[in-house]
C-alpha cells in the first residue's frame, strides 16, 4: 500500500504544481487586461500566448470566430504597440508570422 500512496502523492503534486501555474497565468493576464484596457477579443489573444508562449493570426482568428481578419490584426497591432506581444516573421506578409510574448511583460511582477 505504501507504494501506491507514494505513486498517488507525486501524482497529485504534479497536478497542483499545473494548477498553480494555470492560476498565476489567469492572475497575469487579468491583470494585464485591466492596466491596459484590453477588449475582451485582446484578453483571449493575451491569455492564449501566456498559456502557449505564441499564437498566429489563424488560431486568433479560431478563438474570435465572429471577428474578420482585419479586426483581428488591429487587436494584435495594439497588443504589439502596448509592449504586451511582439511580431516574429520575416515580413508584413509572411504567412507563417508568430506573435509571442514580449520579455517586459514575462517579467512583470506579480
Amino acid at each position: 500500500m505504501t507504494g501506491w500512496l507514494e505513486f498517488f502523492v507525486v501524482g497529485f503534486s504534479s497536478q497542483l504544481g499545473e494548477v498553480r501555474r494555470r492560476s498565476e497565468r489567469a492572475i497575469q493576464c487579468d491583470i494585464l487586461v485591466r492596466e491596459h484596457n484590453l477588449s475582451g477579443r485582446q484578453a483571449k489573444a493575451l491569455n492564449h500566448a501566456l498559456e502557449f508562449g505564441d499564437l498566429t493570426i489563424q488560431e486568433y482568428g479560431n478563438l474570435c470566430p465572429g471577428a474578420n481578419r482585419r479586426t483581428l490584426q488591429r487587436d494584435l497591432r495594439t497588443l504589439i504597440e502596448k509592449g504586451l506581444l511582439i511580431e516574429l516573421g520575416t515580413s508584413p506578409t509572411d504567412p507563417t508570422k508568430r506573435y509571442a510574448i514580449s520579455e517586459s511583460t514575462l517579467r512583470r511582477p506579480q
